[in-house]
């Protein structure tokens, strides 16, 4: 029966979203959208359990819709799920989407005003992946949350944000306040974020800083850097990617342990080659705790594009821990994959 249910929920979420990109009213654009990102990994924890996984990348689809109200306002409306399983690892057949985004706004002269569950300020401007997985390890802060009233305003080369987050009856009425901003002038591009975590007992600050160059056609470079206080305990941060294994019982070990309580920052420098149908990508990252010491990351990734729409890659990742950092498994955790992308 719980196969059967799921099944329906399915076929009914892919209907609903097909109908309404179709049958959309005259007055109102809507674009139905997805991104099969698929593969397989292996992921080396120094266990007999380890093998070869057939997996999901952060697969998606979703509605957009956009209304004129008037000459300077537009209506928008978001809604996307996600394809992973529930154990946010595997592709499991009959198994119900996972909630994403879902989010409404007004597209003003005085800005984007948006509402809902959607991506995080600091996210977007110092946090997204530079890799095809779409879940780099070694960040601080989190993609996605609910109740957020969030502002994006673009002026020329400057674009700068504002949100808030509503959620809970626990007596906080605002949970956290982001702000971010973004500068870029020909081949640099300069962004920044802060959060405040209002929460609890336990309020700090999230800070992060990322820097873009374009030093050729073929080469780009990229720096970041995010700083966690001791008391923000907002987001755990430290993540381990897709660096993460199941147990025997099936709860999941990251490759990268916690800190939560202890100072901590999390730096990296990246760099691009491309060339036609061809990109490389690499990155070194450090993530540090003040008291439990450090883990450093080393990751490249090969990817081709077969046309505008789809794209291969593998990509390798190996982990650096000192004794105190590493997971329970007792080894650092290694980390080869390949897959396939196809946005539509």
């Amino acid at each position: 029966m719980q196969m059967k249910t799921t099944l329906v929920r399915q076929v009914a979420l892919t209907s609903i979203l097909a109908c309404v990109a179709i049958n959309a009213h005259a007055d109102v654009d809507t674009t139905f959208y997805g991104s099969l990102r698929l593969g397989v990994d292996y992921v080396d924890a120094g266990r007999d359990l380890d093998a070869v996984n057939g997996r999901d990348f952060l697969s998606r689809v979703g509605a957009k819709a956009e209304t004129e109200i008037t000459d300077t306002v537009k209506g928008i409306a978001v809604i996307e799920y996600g394809m992973v399983g529930s154990d946010g690892i595997n592709f499991e057949q009959n198994d119900r989407p996972g909630f994403r985004q879902l989010y409404v706004g007004l597209d003003t002269s005085m800005g984007l005003f948006t509402f809902g569950s959607q991506t995080l300020l600091f996210h977007k401007y110092v946090r997204s992946g530079y890799f095809s997985d779409a879940n780099d390890t070694l960040r601080q802060g989190a993609i996605r949350d609910d109740d957020l009233l969030q502002w994006v305003l673009s002026k020329d080369n400057f674009q700068i944000a504002a949100s808030a987050q509503f959620e809970g009856q626990d007596g906080d009425s605002v949970d956290q306040y982001q702000i971010a901003g973004q500068y870029a002038l020909a081949a640099l591009k300069l962004q920044g974020a802060w959060v405040a975590d209002t929460q609890g007992e336990q309020q700090g600050n999230l800070y992060g800083l990322r820097g873009w160059v374009d030093v050729t056609e073929q080469i780009t470079l990229s720096a970041f850097y995010h700083l966690a206080e001791a008391d923000f305990d907002l987001y755990s941060g430290n993540a381990s990617g897709n660096l993460v294994v199941q147990n025997e019982e099936g709860s999941k070990i990251g490759g990268v342990t916690k800190c939560n309580g202890e100072k901590r920052y999390t730096a990296g420098l990246y760099g691009r080659w491309s060339s036609g149908a061809n990109k490389v990508h690499a990155r070194y990252g450090i993530n540090d705790c003040e008291l439990s010491g450090d883990v450093q990351s080393y990751k490249v990734e090969y990817v081709r594009n077969l046309n505008k729409n789809m794209q291969m890659w593998t990509a390798y990742e190996l982990l650096d821990s000192e004794r105190s950092r590493r997971p329970v498994t007792g080894d650092d955790m290694s980390a080869w994959q390949v897959g396939v992308r196809y946005d539509f």
